[in-house]
């Protein structure tokens, strides 16, 4: 078996929650900004404005996010990506060091899914079959990682650590 190299690019959709959150930070800073105006006057105000501007412009770019999945051999590298513009490195693991990955939706695996102390996101978000758990162990803790791999992307995980790797689909 030659050396296996695969990515995936994942839209990471706006939950409820989050799109509630950067709203009320929206209008937190524009009533901000305002009531600034109105009290302390244009000089002072059109700073806290100026200000504002930039932290909403931040906000809205930190909220578009998505995740790229890249499989080298047994490793998974998984780095997120802002506005289409700011990579970062968000997570790497050997997927034959893992405990099990199976998905969501597969009860047989619940039990192990739930013992998991911390939780790390890099799903589209939907949480449906397609969502699988990767359950490995880091410095003594359970960690769960939620990812959303394609058909191809399973299939070569699969080869990597079949013993591990548990396609629901």
């Amino acid at each position: 078996m030659g050396d296996v190299f695969k990515e995936q690019l994942v839209k990471a959709n706006t939950t409820k929650q989050e799109l509630l959150k950067r709203n009320g930070y929206i209008f937190l800073a524009v009533l901000g900004s305002v009531i600034t105006f109105i009290f302390l006057g244009t000089m002072f105000g059109g700073v806290i404005t100026l200000i504002a501007v930039i932290f909403i412009a931040y906000i809205m770019r930190m909220s578009n996010k998505e995740y790229e999945y890249a499989l080298t051999n047994s490793e998974l590298d998984i780095d997120v990506i802002y506005s289409k513009q700011q990579r970062k490195k968000f997570l790497n693991f050997d997927l034959k060091s893992i405990n099990v990955m199976a998905s969501i939706s597969d009860t047989k695996y619940s039990a192990e899914f739930e013992r998991a102390q911390k939780v790390i996101d890099a799903s589209d978000g939907l949480r449906d079959n397609n969502t699988y758990a990767v359950i490995y162990s880091k410095d003594g803790e359970t960690v769960k990682v939620l990812i959303t791999p394609n058909d191809d992307m399973l299939n070569l995980m699969y080869k990597q650590a079949p013993n591990k790797v548990h396609k629901f689909r």
